[in-house]
């Protein structure tokens, strides 16, 4: 879960290549082969661990996606993605159900 966060924040301090890798570091070592599902710790075997899978999603919408929750709703923060991704598309965010685009 740690990971994660410091994924987020390494991103918000544009050091990009930082951020991916305590991505990576966020779920790969935690991968139950078949389905790739969530285990607690690194090798374990004991799927689903859901905030584990919680901080992945967050590295990916606001740290990489730049989403932050705000008084005023949902607002997006410019910010940098790993040099080999194109872009990244989040569909259906929020109650008005918004894409945010990161190119």
């Amino acid at each position: 879960m740690a990971h994660g966060i410091f994924s987020i924040l390494y991103n918000r301090l544009g050091e990009t290549d930082k951020a991916y890798e305590l991505y990576m570091d966020s779920y790969k070592p935690n991968e139950v082969p078949p389905f790739g599902v969530l285990a607690e710790t690194a090798g374990g075997t004991n799927p689903y661990f859901a905030t584990g899978a919680g901080g992945y999603l967050q590295t990916l919408l606001a740290g990489f996606g730049g989403l932050d929750i705000t008084d005023k709703g949902i607002i997006q923060l410019k910010t940098r993605l790993p040099k080999h991704w194109k872009s990244l598309t989040l569909k259906g965010i929020g109650v008005d159900k918004k894409t945010y685009v990161v190119k």
